[in-house]
């Protein structure tokens, strides 16, 4: 399960370089690079400036940040056999959060490649956790809360993944995902979470 969070090293290599690439260009602005006039080409189209744009790729370099905290204190948990559906949950929403809010500064080759990835590196962890599912699932069970949360990742990720052309339409049906639309909120999947988690502190208690 904590697989299903974790970027490999090969993808976080490729986010952080997409980053520094936005950040020098910005920086050290050369109008004939191609990557610079990309960019400043989406300003434009966006109505925000260069400067702004700049600020919104530092807001993603946090919330990677703090999703790879949060994945590293969910290895230690599961290592440890403690209960860890919460960190699952919040794992989910920050990338999900990352897909929405953050989508257009990943379109150049680099960042449609590292979309391409995330998107068939997730489907297939969607899927194998899905086979375990079926309609007769507790709604209170990590399993249905885990399901839950993927389908607000996976949502995200491909309408993220067709926006800059990292994967199309075609490609989408392929997967055979099946309805992903989401039945539970957010905030119900973390009340949920919560619970489980302290369910599980409570049995240990005692």
């Amino acid at each position: 399960m904590v697989n299903s969070f974790i970027f490999s090293q090969e993808t976080i290599a490729s986010i952080q370089e997409r980053l520094e690439i936005l950040e020098r260009c910005l920086n050290e602005a050369n109008v004939q690079d191609e990557t610079t006039a990309e960019i400043f080409k989406f300003a434009k189209t966006q109505g925000i400036t260069v400067s702004q744009l700049l600020e919104k790729g530092r807001q993603l370099q946090y919330k990677l940040n703090k999703f790879n905290k949060l994945s590293e204190v969910l290895n230690q948990k599961t290592q440890l056999g403690e209960s860890a559906i919460i960190l699952c949950v919040r794992a989910n929403f920050i990338l999900k959060e990352i897909f929405d809010q953050y989508w257009y500064l990943f379109l150049n080759k680099d960042g449609r490649k590292t979309f391409r990835i995330l998107t068939e590196d997730f489907v297939e962890v969607y899927k194998k956790i899905k086979n375990e599912f079926n309609d007769d699932v507790d709604e209170k069970s990590d399993l249905y809360i885990l399901v839950e949360s993927l389908k607000h990742k996976i949502s995200s990720l491909i309408e993220a993944s067709v926006k800059i052309n990292a994967i199309s339409e075609e490609e989408i049906n392929t997967f055979d995902l099946g309805d992903i639309t989401p039945q539970q909120s957010e905030a119900m999947l973390i009340s949920l979470a919560s619970t489980k988690k302290w369910d599980w502190v409570y049995r240990n208690l005692t």
